[in-house]
């Protein structure tokens, strides 16, 4: 369980954060962008009682894109993680991102998030998944349906940074 009790040392990441903010039009090429992310609330895991390492946590994150066709949207997003020890997989993850004309909901089809250990203590983290997403209205409604491939890691207290891959 110490991994956990030392994690918020190492924010909580984005596991919904990927949303494919891809350009309508430009199916040719594989689209890429970049999201900022910063943790609201606090992150505690909460041991489940039936196994050493074994607990439930929520992250709640807020975001901005950085990088990409729709570079200052603005998005929100929950996820819920079972972890087991240093390792945890997402049980539910979604979020809403917005930029005037635009707005996208999404949910986490999958994910996996694994801590970063240095001399037994947590030094950050890295996550992986895919998102899909599940209403695309504006300038964005060619996306409705689509999924998106990410990979998140820890940068700083509190912060993540996830890249992403339309496809």
């Amino acid at each position: 369980m110490r991994a956990i009790t030392y994690l918020p040392l190492c924010a909580p990441f984005a596991l919904t954060t990927a949303v494919a903010f891809a350009a309508p039009g430009a199916a040719a090429q594989e689209l890429h962008g970049h999201d900022v992310c910063r943790q609201v609330g606090a992150f505690t895991p909460e041991p489940l009682g039936d196994r050493q390492g074994h607990a439930l946590s929520i992250t709640q994150d807020s975001c901005q894109t950085t990088e990409g066709p729709t570079a200052g949207a603005i998005m929100s997003n929950s996820s819920v993680l079972e972890w087991d020890g240093a390792k945890a997989k997402s049980l539910s993850a979604y979020g809403v991102a917005r930029k005037p004309g635009a707005t996208l909901a999404f949910q986490g089809v999958d994910g996996a998030v694994e801590v970063i250990m240095n001399d037994g203590k947590p030094t950050g983290w890295t996550a992986s998944g895919h998102t899909l997403i599940t209403l695309a209205t504006g300038s964005w409604a060619p996306l409705n349906g689509k999924t998106v491939e990410w990979a998140s890691k820890g940068t700083g207290p509190n912060i993540s940074e996830t890249d992403y891959t339309f496809k």
